[in-house]
């Protein structure tokens, strides 16, 4: 047998591989086909466009690639048969060659015998000597590239169903799965035929190439109809979504004025005098739901921006909360039960008046967050409420829930329906010690001056916001609250209407007076001074304690020589007293409970009612004052 590099078992391989490739990619015509037609279905405007020419390109290209498959199945074959050939016709030559070297042999030997062997040669003529040419393999493909964009610089629309969107892209994942089982297939014979087969020459073979490219391009497909289904489902059912902005879901790239809203180290004034320049800025339906269609990332900036309206701030923060909350779901996250209680605050209808808007939802774990009740876009009165020691997103309910009191009481005492209340859980607040915590931060004041930074940023960023009309602005703070506020009241360009303190844990030493905050007027409450587990629902058993034994912040702001007006909280004949030195309490007799003396002053002293407020009553004695009154000090 004559030897050339030809492996059969190779080129048999190949053939079955480029085959089966090949139904498998022409077998798949009816189900793609079926998924991109329903995909259509409700699907308009310039992405339709883009997507139904994506499906012509695949409808296109697959069958396309099944043929050049197919033919190479046949060049295989074809090839195979002249290796069979080639191989006989060198050992044909060979018996012959060995043959004729007999006769010759003979010949030369015995003359008696020349004579046959000269009639043999006759009778065995020489085989042809002329090498078989193989077929040269030539597979070539190269699939179409599909375009996605809308081109940018349009004013158009698109519409679509999600749901439809994402049935294609499981379904052309699906079917991609399958295919690129036969592409290692195919592979892998291909690469062991050009190792065996070097006989068999090969003029272009670029159907592996195309074919991952092929697959390249209908992953992008299904990436594609994710991301867009996933911008159609922010936007909310029903809506079309500008052009402009899917171009920046997909592309990544934000336009000019997006870019220069979102650009590092700008003034709440700056960002507010940027923001008329975007596409979605007036507030619209269209432009609420071009603004829920961008990416989350963008979101995330614009629902954490200073200066920025609240309406798109709660657009974007809730976009994204919904998105974080979805995948600590399904990871069971660390923050899984805050963006749960921000989830249920937000969506409580159980309280009367406006709906709740998320204006501030930050990356920190848990998050900060804060919580508006009542349009603050619009409102002419609006109070930032600001939660003491052991506050946090994972009980944004509790305090949301006193800040609606406050609105609720700022309703009855009032009337006027345009005002907003902001639940402001937008610092790091220290815990509650005892129970194995040894974090003694609420006797310090470093919680209080990072959050100061954070609470002087948004107050900075609603004078930003607001800035073209007149509002009437309140802090009012509880606990360690207060300590937070009193330094943020202190800072530049910082200002409000009115700051009401209740059971303060103390003011900084280094604020001398009501004076020294930046506050038109401040008022305090505080319940009677009681003793820890000893008298027990009478009165405030911590506010005292955070003061006197602090490091920093002793001062109390219901002393009369720190000059805030004070009020009164122990109750009188038709209010209730407070008990606790919480905002709620069981017996809802918490500085911030319905019914309380507080609350009602509270609501006066917000809504420019401090002669409605009643007067603090003196001081009572404490357990301790009692027990120790007859003892005299030690000469």
């Amino acid at each position: 047998m004559g030897a050339i590099e030809f492996d059969d078992a190779a080129a048999s391989n190949l053939e079955t591989a480029a085959g089966s490739a090949a139904d498998r990619l022409r077998g798949q015509s009816g189900t793609r086909r079926a998924a991109a037609d329903d995909a259509s279905t409700d699907f308009s405007g310039a992405y339709a466009d883009r997507f139904a020419a994506a499906a012509l390109a695949e409808s296109t290209d697959r069958p396309k690639l099944a043929s050049v498959l197919s033919d190479l199945r046949s060049q295989v074959r074809t090839v195979a048969a002249e290796a069979e050939r080639e191989r006989k016709r060198l050992a044909d030559h060979a018996a012959w060659e060995a043959r004729d070297q007999a006769r010759r042999v003979a010949v030369a030997a015995d003359t008696v015998h020349a004579v046959t062997a000269w009639g043999e040669g006759l009778l065995d003529p020489q085989p042809p000597d002329t090498p078989i040419r193989p077929t040269p393999i030539d597979a070539s493909f190269s699939p179409q590239e599909r375009s996605r964009s809308a081109g940018g610089g349009t004013n158009g629309r698109s519409s679509a169903d999600p749901s439809r969107l994402r049935s294609f892209a499981r379904e052309s994942r699906a079917a991609d799965t399958a295919a690129n089982e036969e592409l290692h297939q195919l592979q892998t014979a291909w690469s062991t035929f050009v190792a065996t087969c070097g006989w068999a020459p090969v003029d272009s073979a670029t159907f592996l190439g195309g074919f991952e490219r092929l697959l390249t391009e209908n992953a992008a497909d299904a990436a594609w109809a994710d991301q867009i289904a996933d911008a159609f489902d922010r936007a909310g059912g029903g809506h079309s979504v500008a052009d402009a902005a899917l171009d920046i879901v997909l592309s990544g790239a934000l336009p000019t004025a997006l870019r220069d809203l979102l650009a590092a180290g700008l003034s709440p004034s700056e960002v507010a005098s940027r923001w008329g320049a975007l596409d979605w800025a007036g507030g619209s339906p269209d432009d609420v739901a071009d603004l829920k269609a961008l990416p989350l990332a963008v979101l995330a900036q614009i629902g954490n921006l200073e200066g920025t309206p609240y309406w798109a701030r709660g657009v974007a923060n809730r976009a994204v909360l919904d998105a974080r909350l979805a995948a600590a779901e399904r990871n069971h996250g660390p923050d899984l039960p805050a963006l749960r209680d921000i989830t249920a605050t937000l969506d409580d209808k159980t309280h009367p008046g406006p709906g709740r808007t998320l204006i501030s939802l930050t990356t920190d774990s848990p998050p900060l967050a804060a919580i508006s009740i009542g349009n603050l876009d619009t409102a002419t009165n609006v109070t930032w409420a600001i939660p003491g020691m052991g506050s946090s997103t994972e009980k944004m309910s509790d305090w949301t829930d006193a800040a609606q009191n406050v609105y609720n009481e700022q309703a009855t005492v009032h009337g006027d329906p345009n005002h907003a209340v902001v639940a402001w859980m937008g610092y790091k607040a220290p815990p509650i010690p005892g129970n194995g915590n040894v974090d003694l931060g609420v006797f310090h004041s470093d919680y209080a001056e990072k959050g100061a930074d954070h609470l002087a940023d948004a107050l900075r960023g609603f004078d930003a916001a607001r800035s073209n009309s007149l509002v009437h602005t309140n802090v009012v703070a509880h606990s360690y609250g207060t300590t937070t506020a009193s330094i943020a009241l202190t800072e530049s360009d910082v200002h409000v209407d009115t700051f009401t303190t209740v059971a303060s844990a103390g003011i900084p030493d280094d604020i001398p007076s009501a004076s020294s905050i930046h506050a038109t007027h401040m008022y305090s409450g505080q319940a009677r001074d009681v003793t820890p587990l000893v008298e027990r629902d009478q009165g405030d058993q911590w506010a005292h304690i955070g003061r006197d034994h602090s490091t920093d912040h002793h001062k109390d702001p219901t002393d009369p020589d720190f000059g805030s007006t004070t009020f009164g909280a122990d109750g009188d004949d038709s209010l209730k007293g407070v008990t606790d030195h919480g905002v709620h309490t069981g017996g809802n007799t918490g500085y911030l409970d319905r019914g309380t003396e507080s609350l009602r002053n509270v609501a006066y002293a917000t809504t420019g009612q401090p002669d409605r407020m009643t007067e603090a009553r003196p001081p009572e004695p404490t357990w301790f004052d009692e027990q120790y009154a007859h003892r005299q000090p030690t000469p």
